[in-house]
């Protein structure tokens, strides 16, 4: 297979990037928004937006700096052989603790609605299944399948915009009814629900294009994801008032659940499922990229014998929190995981490598 055959199409990465970043965080944004926000809610995910940008921009500047190279190869370029592979084991641990946290919120999200009566190993066996077939699969692969699953957004949309038809703008004014440090503050709860970006770190060198062509799509990419937010958010908040809102943990499924279609009686039934493939992409990108993070530790040229060892370790931290306090710890220890790896050492990174580049010969 050449080089050219490896490469994931602009359009490809476009929709690699949209399912990397939705996820479970859609369903409760809303409510977590109500909060924090109240009818500014919108103007949050807008902030939220702007800065997941600013931060693609500054990764896309470390990736620019090393032509071919992913995020695990350049820890070893400007780590060296030892503590290159400190970051490596950092950052595999990182990825698999995002998708384990993915993975159980999902199947919290169906145990509560659809699947009251199924022990959680079950479900969670289930995604492991689905997830570990994927994940051992080369990127282009997975491009495919992402681009296919992407259609599925078409009747997500639908469902939501249906509930414009029992809308009240009313509901949403006035928007700074919180005052403006509030809805910041929102910001940072919406920007929790878009993580998934960070995947460009691992897919930017096998895609098409230029460097701006990149840039670019995965810009673009966010855009959608950061309009779709708003779009949802907006919607439950002129369906419901802010007090019905406080006791709806998730607004959109109780959104699609309140709509008559005539034909179907619960709408949420039909909405669940295709909403579970969205997130089996988003549990895929973390496990791929964790194993991709393995096979460069272990100087292989195959990821696909250690996906299922990242698909055990998974399991088994989703399946470890049992009471709520435990859920909490393993939601803050995500939470905190990313500010690190992405806010933090990302940006560490970045810095290392403009010094090194101003230096005669440093990257060279």
């Amino acid at each position: 297979m050449t080089q050219k055959e490896k490469m994931i199409t602009r359009g490809q990465l476009f929709c690699f990037m949209i399912q990397a970043q939705i996820g479970v965080g859609i369903l409760s944004l809303p409510f977590k928004l109500n909060e924090a926000a109240k009818g500014g809610g919108a103007l949050s995910v807008l902030i939220a937006g702007i800065i997941t940008q600013i931060v693609i921009i500054l990764l896309w500047v470390l990736l620019k700096n090393f032509p071919g190279l992913n995020l695990f190869t350049i820890c070893l370029k400007l780590g060296g052989p030892i503590i290159g592979r400190i970051l490596i084991i950092a950052y595999i641990s990182y990825f698999v603790l995002l998708g384990s946290n993915i993975m159980f919120s999902a199947v919290e999200v169906l145990q509560r609605w659809i699947l009251q009566s199924t022990p959680r190993w079950a479900i969670l066996t289930l995604f492991s299944i689905m997830t570990l077939y994927l994940a051992r699969e080369k990127l282009t692969v997975l491009a495919r399948f992402y681009t296919l699953a992407t259609v599925l957004f078409v009747p997500l949309i639908l469902f939501v915009s249906y509930g414009l038809t029992q809308a009240h703008f009313e509901f949403m004014l006035p928007l700074l009814e919180n005052g403006f440090w509030n809805v910041v503050k929102g910001a940072q709860e919406s920007t929790k629900s878009m993580y998934g970006f960070e995947m460009m770190m691992i897919v930017y060198p096998l895609s098409e294009g230029t460097n701006k062509q990149k840039l670019m799509t995965i810009s673009l990419a966010s855009g959608f994801v950061t309009l779709l937010y708003v779009f949802v958010v907006s919607t439950c908040l002129m369906v419901f008032n802010s007090e019905q809102i406080k006791i709806m943990p998730e607004p959109v499924i109780y959104l699609v659940k309140s709509l008559n279609f005539y034909i179907v009686d619960r709408a949420d039934i039909l909405f669940l499922p295709i909403w579970a493939i969205t997130l089996v992409c988003s549990i895929v990108s973390y496990c791929y990229a964790a194993s991709i993070g393995l096979s460069v530790l272990f100087s292989r040229k195959s990821h696909k014998h250690f996906a299922p060892f990242v698909k055990i370790i998974t399991f088994m931290i989703a399946l470890a929190p049992v009471t709520p306090a435990d859920v909490h710890l393993f939601d803050t220890a995500a939470n905190y995981a990313t500010y690190v790896f992405i806010a933090g050492l990302s940006m560490v990174l970045l810095m290392i490598s403009l010094f090194m580049k101003r230096k005669p010969g440093g990257l060279a």
